[in-house]
């Protein structure tokens, strides 16, 4: 019994969590004197270990790991005669893919997974622990720096979620916005990744990317877009603290019987011819219409902004006659002085919809 204890004592157990290292690869338990420091062994890598039990010595875990392998086998032979009848999980997504904190701040990952029945143990991986740590999805903010979450399911660790995290010492606010793909054509299964051009360099505010149709466009993952069917969508791409945003026309095109039977019966199809897109401004202002303030360039603006400061019809073309309320704002493209689309965004910097109603 003396023995164990003072084993225990001259020597801690732990593995390494870093995805790079080859210790970690080998799911290696690092034997470190007590009076080391408490970190992986690997001269590449010297990541802080996770403390854990231990590994058994002696006939009996030998004994055990030979029956382990029998049942492992016997276990193979039943896949093979009877398939494989255990659930799989068929999509797992985490809600933020990229979060920015302060050192003591912390928040929560969440995971939905698909079939939802299932509850699979999770595991948690933070790239650089002295930066941020993450336990049971709840990512705590340490110091300056960056660091990788990742998560995946323990018996499925094919499968996987990263949240890229930066720790800031002070909020630097982004003072312009712009998506520098458009416009982006794409057919049925098409992807395309979008990017953006933000000022000033240093500001650090994370960008959310949304469809104003996500049955024709979806967003997978920051910017990367999946044309569903035909048809034309905004996408916005929006900071999260001061709701700078900007959209990008984006029109899926194939064959006629690839539009839903709902759209074919509603809609007739006309050619539209080739358009050029106008050259974003270089210089913008300010438009009062007494309803409404203008920002940018007027009458014609790729990318405008309408802001309401009295309930009114948002274009009198539309033929829909839609009416924006006080604090509305709409973003998008103008010409002579008309909405030809863009997306309408609440006083709450909500999506309340897009509005294309054309030149």
């Amino acid at each position: 019994m003396s023995g164990r204890n003072t084993d225990r004592v001259r020597y801690r157990y732990g593995f390494c969590l870093n995805d790079n290292c080859e210790k970690c690869k080998s799911k290696e338990v690092q034997e470190i004197p007590a009076r080391k420091e408490f970190v992986c062994q690997n001269p590449e890598c010297g990541k802080p270990l996770r403390e854990c039990p231990p590994p058994k010595k002696g006939g009996k875990a030998k004994l055990f790991g030979i029956i382990a392998g029998v049942v492992a086998l016997l276990a193979v032979a039943c896949f093979f005669i009877f398939g494989n009848r255990t659930p799989k999980i068929e999509s797992f997504t985490i809600d933020k893919d990229s979060i920015i904190l302060k050192p003591g701040q912390s928040e929560r990952i969440n995971v939905t997974i698909d079939p939802k029945e299932l509850k699979p143990e999770l595991v948690w991986q933070s790239s650089e622990e002295n930066v941020a740590t993450v336990r049971d999805g709840v990512i705590l903010a340490k110091k300056e720096g960056k660091a990788t979450v990742k998560v995946f399911p323990k018996d499925q660790i094919e499968i996987s979620a990263i949240c890229e995290v930066s720790v800031v010492m002070e909020d630097v606010d982004m003072e312009t916005l712009d998506i520098q793909e458009e416009p982006i054509i794409l057919r049925p299964g098409g992807h395309q990744q979008l990017t953006v051009k933000c000022t000033p360099e240093n500001q650090n505010e994370t960008i959310t990317w949304s469809s104003s149709d996500e049955s024709i466009v979806k967003v997978i993952h920051k910017g990367k877009i999946e044309a569903i069917k035909v048809g034309e969508v905004s996408i916005i791409a929006k900071s999260n603290r001061t709701g700078i945003a900007d959209t990008a026309k984006v029109i899926v095109e194939g064959p006629a019987e690839m539009l839903d039977e709902k759209a074919t019966e509603t809609k007739t199809p006309e050619t539209k011819p080739a358009v050029t897109p106008a050259p974003k401004p270089t210089a913008s202002g300010s438009k009062n219409l007494g309803y409404a303030t203008f920002k940018g360039t007027w009458p014609n603006d790729v990318n405008g902004r309408m802001v309401f400061t009295s309930s009114h019809v948002i274009d009198s073309k539309d033929p829909r006659k839609r009416v924006a309320e006080a604090g509305d704002y709409i973003i998008g493209e103008w010409s002579d002085g008309h909405l030809v689309q863009g997306i309408w965004y609440g006083a709450d910097n909500t999506v309340k919809g897009s509005v294309i109603i054309g030149k």
